[in-house]
């Protein structure tokens, strides 16, 4: 029983670890992006779906080259009302690889990596 209870310790903790590990990748990823990114103005988009609380939706701009770059790619909910209200809104894209872009409103966000931690300790003190 002992060594059961051990190995599900063990399992917690990686995966919390995991999650941690996934929420900094993103957090970087972000900041990254954030960093190098050349600004665009996204198209008005026509539509957008949502599944769960993920928004999605097709979006076009044209890169400081005058590339034009098309891409689903999912957006935080914070944009909805300027797609709404029609205000302009801007990306940062990786100019090496256009079609990755971030939003510049967008944030990092903390709960993969408090998600983490809290499922670890968690492990640590019930399994």
């Amino acid at each position: 029983m002992a060594k059961k209870s051990i190995v599900f310790k063990i399992l917690g903790v990686v995966a919390g670890l995991a999650f941690m590990a996934a929420g900094f990748s993103e957090r970087s990823s972000l900041a990254h992006m954030k960093a190098i990114g050349k600004p665009a103005v996204v198209d008005p988009i026509k539509d957008y779906t949502k599944r769960k609380s993920i928004y999605t939706a097709e979006f076009s701009f044209t890169t400081e080259k005058g590339e034009k770059i098309t891409a689903k790619h999912s957006f935080p909910s914070e944009l909805i009302a300027d797609f709404e209200a029609g205000r302009p809104v801007s990306v940062l894209y990786d100019p090496n690889r256009p079609h990755e872009f971030v939003f510049e409103k967008e944030k990092a966000s903390w709960y993969m990596v408090i998600g983490g931690i809290v499922f670890a300790i968690a492990a640590l003190l019930f399994a």
